[in-house]
């Protein structure tokens, strides 16, 4: 009976992320911020674009062709190592989202909690399906183990993001969709970048392309500020009382 890798692969990869992550400057100076009240959403997305980093670098240093059999990433290893480890890093990702939330919720005299978008199951398999696809050699598998491992973290906030977005525009508040281009765009997160009154915002604002590092975030509360108009907004009597009473649902993100 052949022995079975995947534990050791996955303790290693443990090791490997735990590791990064303690070391982790740029992680650790968020934190220092989440815990002084000074966080912001922009930190969140941060968060998760270099906690996928070092995903990505664990993964990689750890499923190299010479730890796999046959030098191959069979689907069944590929999903019990690959598919657990972003799972961990969703769950990271919305804890540090929503206690920033949470931040930011009480310097606005905001009630409300966090809600969390279900985890992308469909789209995760789809990445362990590309990597294991039988037409491609070792080194193409693991290139899938790179870019695309930090695009689903970043991915993982901007799923946050329209779910509270959604949750808060449904519970009777003003929000808006901002889109910030990072340094050297490309033509096309130029043309969708901006902020945009929740529901009239590009439908592939939530997107990002192989190697994006923009930024999607949200504002809402009693007042918030619409910057093409220039106009604040302020909740009515009807709206605050709508806030009351809330449920906490998950919300499906559909792409």
């Amino acid at each position: 009976m052949a022995t079975d890798i995947v534990p050791e692969l996955n303790a290693q990869i443990a090791e490997s992320f735990e590791n990064r992550i303690e070391s982790d400057r740029q992680l650790r100076r968020i934190g220092n911020r989440v815990r002084d009240g000074t966080a912001t959403l922009v930190d969140a997305h941060d968060y998760a674009e270099r906690v996928g980093e070092d995903l990505s670098a664990a993964l990689q240093q750890v499923i190299v062709p010479s730890a796999l059999p046959n030098e191959t990433l069979f689907y069944n290893i590929a999903l019990r190592t690959v598919v657990p480890a972003l799972r961990n890093n969703y769950n990271l990702v919305n804890l540090t989202a929503a206690a920033i939330q949470k931040i930011l919720d009480t310097k606005a005299n905001i009630g409300l909690n966090a809600v969390t978008a279900d985890f992308p199951q469909g789209r995760v398999n789809g990445l362990v399906n590309k990597m294991t696809d039988t037409s491609i050699g070792i080194e193409q598998a693991l290139t899938w183990l790179g870019e695309p491992i930090v695009n689903n973290s970043e991915a993982f906030f901007d799923d946050f993001v329209q779910a509270n977005a959604t949750f808060r525009r449904q519970s009777g508040m003003r929000a808006t969709i901002t889109r910030n281009v990072a340094p050297g765009c490309c033509e096309w997160c130029a043309n969708i970048a901006g902020t945009y009154e929740y529901g009239t915002e590009p439908k592939d604002i939530y997107r990002r392309h192989e190697f994006c590092r923009c930024t999607v975030t949200y504002q809402s509360g009693r007042q918030s500020q619409n910057v093409w108009s220039k106009k604040m907004w302020q909740s009515t009597p009807e709206e605050l009382a709508a806030r009351r009473n809330i449920t906490m649902p998950k919300i499906q993100v559909r792409r």
